[in-house]
């Protein structure tokens, strides 16, 4: 038996090492060889911490644009903590303190600071998703301000993904494993039920896996006032015709009351026309109270026509009347908020909801609470709408459904004891007194508190995903709730992640790179052999 397994064993090795005689040849005589790494963009492995080789690259230093501003290590601060300023005279005259980044790889974690491709930003005064925002479109910050971009990150990702699910938001919060969140930890009580206190402080960057359901995620307020005396256009009155008509409104409560009736029930047809729609219900009260301003405002009553079993119309022909409406969209989708009605004065906006609700709410009684509500099919017009509850102080909710053969319905809510402080604000009637208020939110000066409902995790492999670069605040909103921008924070584009350059085509043991490494592109003169990487079995093969 045992020279049977000896001879086995001689027979084997000899047959493997005739058999790799006609294989490629598996080694690289280095360093005359070395690797070139196949391979598009940035990859991060979360289960081993480290980044995948053949993806985002190394840092590149350009001594000619850097200011020493010191962005990059700050926006490096708490993630990998591998950036550091270093002194070294270089007599450059726009760097006039003479410090300079340098990088650690062994801390380096090729971070993807990024959200899904997909996911709907904050922009102004609007909503759109980053994978539409250009570079010096303004979105809204952790300020309440809106600051430019500065540039838009486009990138693969493979690891953990995750949904952060926060009350009074319609969807989730889709970011990867490193996208830092503004948010507050909530401490438990000390009593058996395990509730969580309502804690609005401290507001610290966390990643999402640091969270936990009830802890508040902040929507900032937006802060921007403008204020308007009259609005002002010459209005073509034919198409195609250089003859004007000067249209001049003043830009009073009662003009945002009518404008709140437009986006409820209005709608341009024709280019010289404007309707809005009632039920017959409302003959006597939110119709007549939008016909009075209708002749106010434009110098003529509306007629008033049948609209179906139940409805009546009110109908305006005017071409300075249409252009003026059609600013705010024509179709219910595809309505929004201008500029100067967004930011407008508080009271003025208080007039804008109360005509929107007027035309376009309810209010909805249940068992234990009543609620004021407003449904839209326009998305844009729904996250616009709780921003402007936020900035008269109301915390305001948006849940959606979608019915068969129907558009998506965005539905806002206000619920409990802002329902009722809105309702005295309108001065309209709202039967509801409870004795206590069990609500999850809560607002001050700059931020809604919004608590976390649940956070679902899934692993993506090659993944889209993107983010944006923000001037000055370094922080963007997506979905409205506060998040930090790419970490590659260099708005001089002085030093910034690169594929053409790879760790590996470096003659160097170790991973601390100072700013003059940095600087130089590593010399590529040598001959490299393309080899294809299997990062699942660990195994490569020469392509």
């Amino acid at each position: 038996m045992g020279v049977r397994s000896y001879v086995k064993g001689v027979f084997i090795a000899t047959w493997t090492g005739i058999r790799h005689l006609f294989m490629p040849r598996m080694t690289l005589r280095y360093p005359e060889q070395k690797l070139d790494l196949e391979g598009p963009g940035y990859r991060y492995d979360a289960k081993q911490g480290t980044g995948l080789p053949g993806f985002k690259g190394r840092h590149i230093l350009f001594m000619d644009k850097c200011t020493g501003c010191q962005l990059c290590a700050i926006a490096c601060d708490g993630v990998a903590v591998a950036i550091d300023m270093q002194p070294v005279k270089k007599g450059k005259p726009q760097n006039k303190k003479d410090i300079w980044p340098a990088v650690d790889y062994g801390r380096c974690v090729f971070c993807g600071l990024c959200v899904d491709y997909r996911q709907d930003v904050q922009v102004n005064p609007g909503l759109k998703p980053i994978n539409q925002i250009t570079v010096g479109e303004l979105v809204l910050t952790h300020t309440g301000d809106y600051k430019p971009v500065t540039k838009v990150w486009d990138m693969r990702y493979s690891g953990p993904l995750y949904r952060v699910r926060a009350y009074g938001k319609p969807e989730p919060l889709v970011c990867t494993a490193d996208h830092r969140i503004i948010a507050v930890s909530r401490p438990p009580s000390n009593k058996k039920d395990g509730r969580l206190l309502r804690a609005t402080a401290p507001l610290k960057f966390y990643k999402p896996a640091e969270l936990k359901a009830g802890d508040y995620l902040v929507s900032p307020i937006v802060r921007k006032v403008v204020r308007t005396e009259r609005y002002e256009k010459d209005v073509p009155m034919h198409r195609g015709s250089r003859t004007t008509r000067r249209l001049s409104l003043a830009a009073s409560p009662d003009l945002f009351r009518l404008i709140g009736y437009y986006f409820a029930e209005g709608s341009c047809d024709g280019g010289r026309r404007v309707n809005f729609d009632f039920s017959d219900t409302e003959l006597g009260t939110y119709a007549k109270d939008c016909g009075g301003l209708i002749e106010s405002f434009f110098g003529k009553a509306p007629r008033v026509r049948k609209n179906g079993l139940h409805g009546t119309r009110l109908v305006l022909d005017s071409a300075l009347a249409e252009d003026f409406f059609s600013q705010f969209g024509k179709g219910a989708p595809n309505k929004k908020v201008p500029d100067w009605v967004f930011f407008a004065e508080p009271e003025k906006q208080l007039e804008f909801l109360k005509g929107e609700w007027q035309g376009d709410g309810c209010r909805v009684r249940q068992a234990r609470q009543k609620y004021l509500n407003i449904t839209t099919t326009s998305k844009t017009l729904a996250f616009q709408l709780q921003s402007i509850y936020a900035r008269v102080g109301v915390v305001a909710t948006i849940d959606t459904e979608r019915s068969p053969g129907k558009l998506q319905s965005f539905h806002v809510n206000v619920f409990g004891r802002w329902a009722i402080k809105l309702a005295k604000m309108w001065d309209v009637p709202f039967d509801h007194e409870p004795t206590k208020h069990a609500d999850k939110f809560h607002i001050d000066e700059r931020y809604v508190y919004l608590p976390i409902r649940k956070i679902e995790v899934e692993e993506v492999e090659d993944h889209r995903v993107m983010d944006v670069t923000v001037e000055d605040d370094h922080t963007f909103a997506p979905l409205g709730l506060a998040t930090s921008n790419c970490v590659d924070a260099c708005p001089f584009d002085a030093l910034y992640m690169t594929n053409d350059y790879e760790l590996s085509a470096y003659d160097k043991m170790g991973l601390k790179y100072t700013p003059d490494m940095l600087a130089v592109p590593p010399k590529l003169d040598q001959k490299t052999v393309k080899v294809k990487m299997d990062s699942e079995k660990g195994t490569t093969s020469h392509g």
